[in-house]
């Protein structure tokens, strides 16, 4: 199925999901949606300014895989490196969406940062306030946001060891000011070596 496909398909649930957005990231998220959907793994580094960018872009594509992996196994993280600021803004933006799609009554959460509807699972890292939790590793989407935040030598320690499945994509946002030794440091330049090498765009620039 190509991506193409997929995003003028209904959901079952019957809300249409569109990405055609105001943001200009119509080619990030089929990009990326195609890569999840063909089970390729892939890393994309997104440099952002804000936010809420960030999560114009992301949201809609964490919500669109939890109802397409409704009825078969499907593991997504998002990882940020603060709760208050990061993380409880992602997650309720999960549940309303879920909720809008008419879902409501069918996702649940899972401990303390995981939200599961039917077979999917969407799981969610704190830096600053780690929870001790047994959780599933992402096979589908793996998501760092405010990576430019994050030492890569924290990433490599904790987050690397469970981002192993050989179709996990990885997407990295962040920016290049100040990010000297950072994870977007680091995967900007791995997303720039497997552009160089494969010919698909894997940098890209929020609105």
């Amino acid at each position: 199925m190509t991506a193409q496909a997929v995003l003028e398909r209904p959901v079952e649930t019957g809300e249409s999901v569109s990405f055609r957005t105001e943001t200009g990231s119509d080619e990030f998220r089929r990009a990326v949606l195609s890569a999840v959907l063909e089970r390729r793994r892939a890393t994309f580094a997104v440099e952002a300014q804000s936010a809420a960018s960030v999560l114009a872009a992301a949201a809609p594509v964490r919500s669109f895989l939890m109802l397409m992996s409704l009825g078969q196994s499907g593991v997504s993280a998002t990882v940020a490196p603060r709760f208050s600021e990061d993380t409880y803004a992602a997650m309720l933006d999960l549940a309303r969406r879920l909720d809008e799609a008419g879902a409501g009554d069918l996702w649940r959460p899972v401990g303390l940062r995981m939200i599961s509807l039917g077979e999917a699972r969407h799981v969610f890292v704190s830096a600053d306030m780690p929870v001790a939790e047994r959780s599933p590793n992402p096979d589908r989407l793996l998501e760092v946001v405010e990576s430019h935040r994050l030492p890569y030598g924290w990433y490599q320690s904790r987050v690397a060891p469970r981002a192993r499945a050989s179709s996990l994509v990885q997407v990295f946002y962040g920016r290049d000011a100040g990010s000297r030794g950072s994870v977007y440091e680091a995967m900007s330049a791995r997303a720039a070596t497997e552009e160089a090498l494969g010919g698909e765009r894997r940098r890209f620039v929020l609105d």
